[in-house]
């Protein structure tokens, strides 16, 4: 019994405590216990602190919860009259525990669903989740490193020493990690320039594809072979990026070069009629519409076709080309007009 009145002495002042006492401090902890969800929604509402419509899915309803149910403690101790030892330690659990649900619950805007997140998923249009995601994490990350910087200051510890190791282990992470660190600025920019979306056709460097995924490190694309090459983001900026979804339209040309025997006036039937066929298709931009008689080459007569389709997407392009390559074709066959081929003369001398 002596040794349980001294273990109760190193808490509290023995000369003041008396039943009262307690039965106030148990009814603080009850009420506030009962109370705390109240209180939180009061303090969210008065402060106006931003969030879900739910009051309770606010990121400060649950450690606002958790404070006031630690209050209620604090205050029914300090009615038992703790002795200067204990009240120190309950100053610094009520510090700590500040900090610890300050932090999280500011981490906590930038968390799955949050309006930030909402607001940059808008803002990238159609980068894909796992991006938002991303950036969404690495703030997080931040805000907790900032807490726990704050923690350990508050538990007594230097944190100049602390960082001036970090900055000694930075450098060495820093020489280790080079390429992250430059995919990562490039990820940054490819955020601000906006060069691409998520499903575009795109062309970078040597490879051509349908972008698939763009994280901090890397862009992916899928080619047309059906697989999935991975390109730094580095590589990514310092490439020449076309774009071919931002196509407004597609340009057409290509030439027909006539054998040499063919009659020029052949030559300016097969001309006009190739001229007429495109300027009745509705699906060709009469304007810089040219069908020419361009210039004489090596192999026969050249007729230079060119001009503009409003039919931006890859397949309906190649379906609309494949009828006007057949109706191009036919008026070849129907003018008894041949095409020319790769041919060279040998002479033999006797």
């Amino acid at each position: 019994m002596e040794k349980v009145k001294n273990i109760f002495s190193t808490f509290f002042d023995i000369n003041t405590f008396s039943i009262t006492r307690l039965v106030i401090a148990i009814g603080l902890v009850i009420a506030f216990i009962a109370l705390k969800g109240l209180l939180s929604t009061i303090i969210i509402k008065i402060f106006k602190i931003r969030g879900k419509k739910n009051i309770k899915s606010n990121s400060f309803y649950k450690p606002l919860k958790i404070l006031f149910a630690f209050l209620g403690i604090y205050l029914a101790i300090q009615v038992l009259a703790p002795t200067a030892f204990l009240q120190g330690i309950l100053k610094k659990v009520l510090r700590l525990l500040i900090i610890v649900l300050v932090t999280y619950s500011i981490a906590n805007l930038f968390g799955p669903d949050s309006k930030f997140e909402r607001a940059l998923r808008k803002k990238l249009d159609k980068a894909n989740d796992h991006m938002v995601k991303m950036i969404c994490k690495c703030i997080k990350i931040f805000i907790m490193f900032i807490g726990i910087v704050i923690i350990i200051s508050e538990l007594g510890y230097n944190i100049s020493g602390l960082i001036a190791g970090l900055g000694i282990g930075g450098v060495a992470i820093a020489l280790a990690a080079q390429d992250t660190a430059s995919n990562i600025i490039g990820a940054l920019m490819i955020i601000l320039d906006k060069p691409f979306e998520v499903g575009d056709w795109v062309t970078i460097g040597t490879n051509e594809g349908t972008i698939e995924e763009f994280t901090f490190r890397s862009t992916r694309i899928r080619e047309s072979k059906n697989c999935v090459v991975s390109i730094p983001n580095s590589k990514v900026v310092d490439s020449v990026l076309t774009n071919w979804s931002k196509l407004e339209k597609r340009r057409i040309l290509f030439n027909l070069v006539l054998e040499f025997n063919t009659p020029l006036k052949k030559v300016a039937d097969v001309q006009n009629e190739i001229l007429i066929l495109l300027e009745q298709n509705e699906n060709i931009i009469q304007d810089g519409l040219s069908v020419k008689f361009s210039e004489i080459v090596d192999d026969g007569y050249n007729i230079r076709v060119f001009c503009y389709t409003p039919i931006v997407p890859y397949g309906d392009y190649l379906d609309f080309m494949d009828k006007i390559n057949f109706k191009v074709m036919s008026i070849l066959q129907n003018n008894n007009v041949e095409l020319a081929y790769k041919s060279q003369t040998i002479y033999l001398k006797k």
